[in-house]
């Protein structure tokens, strides 16, 4: 096994991502604390002076636990010592009102339970919140009377389960957790009770047939078979979660790396996933609707968009952290990366309003970036402060956590972004700072300082995409070494203070088709990133070689940029198109990801 930083040690350069970072921090330490606090004050008499948050949160708070713990966890990775304050005087305000009134503590189904208990499991370990010890324990006495035993778990969101039962795949994650850190049993027994042998089983015999379910659930649910793994011992967990992740990755995610078209993953109907991106008069288009987790029949709905975003980053980023530091693989940093670019890296920020950008859209006539929802709750919910406030804070608060993992033998560099971590071998003292832009760039450039001379490894994860020559150069002179694709690039040799290590993926320019039954259906890709198109197209030309008919030119606001030879726009030969990273474009631009090619 092989360790992260856990949130430790890594600070990050002044980029497109710490930017994002600092913008959300700012907005999220200006919510009012009464508002955040102001539903639980109401269930237990508390009389104050706010109105509470709209939307999904001012209903029953849902996300509560999700800020506590991102506060936590952006304190741990910037050092504000406002965050530090803010999650005490919140967890302070809640724990006030649950010895006012058992209902705040009783009033929690399984969604809001799993919320908190990430939480406050945050406060206990990050920034060693002791009354959190005691909440846990009186929310987990809480949830054990409550909550139904004995029922079927076959991951359906159905009225067999109630309105208090939904989303429950990640509890025995945090129960594991809270066993961890407390060595309490009745954690470890509870976690068990939600086990979830439905999917394992089907996972494990390579049966894919499961049926439409809830896609942010269904890859967040990996993380508690990691857990169960980690607490058990039981290989069956981890092949499980491995068989998951190769079907998932090839067959179930768009370019982005995103996933869950209308929150659906594994629809019945073959084909589903390029049919998402198709307009339903689309004359290739398999199937009109498809039924979804909900057990409802849907058609695209450019309200549903095609994945969503925050949420789904979330889970991919959970579950590629759990199978790196068990495995050591290093194939298991390639979806992160793909959600790191194209994921959340290209969210624009939160409002001081609550909206958010739900769904990211990959439609074939194109999508642009809103933070702007039209749709409405039943209970007369809208969509302000809704679950995506809740993940992405702890998707910014992760990307610190995702680049650097060590083991006695040396350092281990998964993710790319300017960057420093500080780490020892042997008791002495080293950094390594990346110092490049990367992906704005293609050179990664590395410095190392430390005190004193030590021979230990530098393993580099070489991307899934980099199979073409890439070059590395330690002090300025070339190194031969193989560089294969998903593998560690190691670097073994007697380290000084001032080393300098130069490394240089070769970026291919290449379509990826959206599914096999959709092969004319593809995004144009750029080493890590995805591109999109200016203009609505039907290509004629090599899809397996756009470098023949596209070339480099400059475009205002990009780091890379492409324009198409004439001759390769159908039906008008003498036009062209222009592509650009997607994570770059700005709020309101329409684009269009998913292009058509001629037969």
């Amino acid at each position: 096994m092989i360790k992260n930083f856990n949130y430790r040690h890594v600070l990050l350069g002044e980029t497109h991502w710490s930017r994002q970072r600092q913008e959300l921090i700012e907005t999220y330490l200006a919510i009012p604390d009464g508002d955040l606090l102001h539903y639980f004050r109401e269930l237990a008499g508390i009389e104050d002076n706010c109105t509470g948050l709209a939307g999904w949160y001012g209903n029953n708070a849902c996300t509560f636990g999700q800020k506590l713990g991102a506060f936590a966890r952006l304190y741990l990775v910037t050092g504000d010592e406002r965050l530090r304050k803010k999650a005490i005087v919140l967890a302070d305000g809640w724990g006030e009102c649950a010895k006012v009134s058992q209902e705040v503590i009783d009033v929690n189904g399984t969604y809001v339970y799993d919320k908190l208990m990430g939480g406050f499991l945050d406060m206990y370990e990050y920034l060693r919140y002791e009354p959190a010890k005691e909440y846990i324990l009186q929310l987990t006495e809480s949830a054990m009377k409550r909550f139904r035993t004995g029922i079927v778990r076959d991951g359906l969101q159905n009225e067999a389960m109630g309105g208090d039962m939904i989303e429950w795949y990640t509890l025995p994650e945090m129960l594991y957790r809270a066993w961890f850190l407390t060595k309490e049993p009745l954690y470890l027994s509870f976690a068990k009770e939600w086990d979830y042998p439905y999917y394992w089983e089907k996972l494990l015999k390579k049966d894919f047939a499961i049926g439409p379910r809830h896609a942010y659930s269904h890859v967040n649910a990996l993380s508690s078979a990691a857990m169960a793994y980690l607490a058990t011992g039981e290989k069956s967990y981890l092949e499980a979660i491995q068989i998951a992740y190769d079907e998932i990755l090839t067959h179930h995610t768009f370019a982005t790396g995103g996933y869950g078209p209308a929150e659906c993953l594994f629809a019945d109907e073959e084909g589903y996933l390029g049919d998402s991106l198709k307009a339903n008069w689309d004359r290739d288009k398999r199937h009109k609707e498809y039924r979804n987790f909900g057990d409802s029949i849907v058609s695209r709905d450019d309200k549903w968009g095609s994945c969503e975003v925050s949420c789904c980053s979330w889970a991919v980023f959970k579950i590629c952290n759990y199978l790196l530091t068990i495995t050591g693989d290093a194939k298991y940093g390639d979806w992160a990366e793909k959600m790191l670019y194209n994921g959340c890296g290209g969210q624009p920020p939160i409002t001081s309003a609550g909206k958010v950008m739900y769904y990211a859209d990959y439609f074939v006539n194109g999508g642009f970036k809103s933070v702007e929802d039209g749709r409405m709750h039943e209970n007369g919910c809208n969509f302000e402060w809704q679950c995506c406030t809740g993940t992405f804070p702890e998707d910014v608060a992760e990307y610190s956590n995702m680049l650097y993992y060590h083991d006695e033998g040396g350092l281990y560099i998964s993710q790319y972004l300017n960057s420093c971590v500080v780490f020892e071998i042997e008791n002495d003292a080293f950094s390594l700072e990346n110092t490049s832009f990367y992906p704005k760039e293609k050179q990664l450039r590395f410095r190392l300082c430390g005190k004193k001379s030590r021979e230990f490894e530098l393993r580099f994860r070489v991307p899934s995409w980099a199979n073409g020559k890439n070059t590395v150069q330690i002090n300025g002179e070339k190194v031969e070494i193989k560089a294969e694709p998903n593998t560690w690039l190691v670097l073994k040799r007697q380290w000084k203070d001032m080393d300098t290590i130069t490394i240089e993926f070769e970026f291919p320019l290449y379509f990826k088709p959206v599914d096999q039954y959709a092969p004319d259906v593809a995004a144009l890709c750029y080493g890590p990133l995805v591109l999109v198109c200016d203009k609505m197209t039907l290509f004629q030309g090599d899809m397996k070689h756009p470098e023949k008919w596209m070339v480099p030119i400059q475009k205002n606001g990009y780091s890379f940029a492409f324009q198409t030879k004439p001759g390769h726009v159908k039906p008008f030969e003498h036009q062209t198109r222009e592509f650009y990273p997607y994570y770059e474009v700005p709020q309101m631009q329409w684009y269009y990801m998913y292009n058509r090619f001629s037969e």
